[in-house]
């Protein structure tokens, strides 16, 4: 035991003979509830900062939703060649859909029909790409997509041609 402890202890009752003047209890007192209310206000600052927070970032959030799901699509007005892709590849589409109708053979409009998908995506991605790069390069990219549709047409029209020449083949056979 030290020195201090064995002094108090010896000493105890002419120390609790003493009260403390009551205006330090009331300035303790007074001090303590600030204190409360400090902590009361700071926490009602701080969620309502993290809520204007949350608030913020589900606005932007839905902002960047909204934009890129509209930036997606192809915006055909943006000039005089766009306007004219847009017909020529309506035109192109018409086409694809009239010689798919004229195959025959299911397991081979099934395969035509796989092959077609591989186009479609290389088709995709330059679309992507043009939008990515907002049409910088629209004539490049816009012959690209053109030359994709005329790869599905000229597909359908050797496959079709070769189901033509077999429908013919078989016709002279049987006479």
């Amino acid at each position: 035991m030290n020195n201090l402890e064995q002094f108090i202890r010896e000493n105890k009752g002419q120390f609790n003979d003493q009260r403390p003047n009551r205006s330090i209890w009331l300035e303790i007192e007074h001090n303590l509830d600030k204190s409360v209310e400090n902590k009361k206000i700071f926490r009602l600052s701080f969620f309502k900062i993290a809520a204007s927070v949350v608030l913020i970032l589900s606005v932007g959030v839905l902002i960047g939703i909204n934009y890129s799901a509209s930036s997606k699509e192809m915006n055909y007005t943006i000039s005089p060649e766009m306007k004219q892709y847009k017909e020529t590849e309506a035109f192109y589409n018409t086409q694809v859909i009239r010689k798919l109708d004229q195959l025959t053979d299911p397991t081979i409009k099934r395969n035509v029909e796989n092959d077609l998908k591989q186009l479609d995506e290389i088709y995709n991605e330059l679309k992507s790409e043009m939008l990515n790069t907002q049409y910088a390069n629209s004539s490049m990219m816009i012959d690209a997509m053109i030359q994709n549709h005329k790869t599905k047409v000229e597909i359908l029209e050797n496959i079709l041609n070769k189901q033509n020449q077999i429908k013919n083949d078989t016709a002279i056979i049987s006479m």
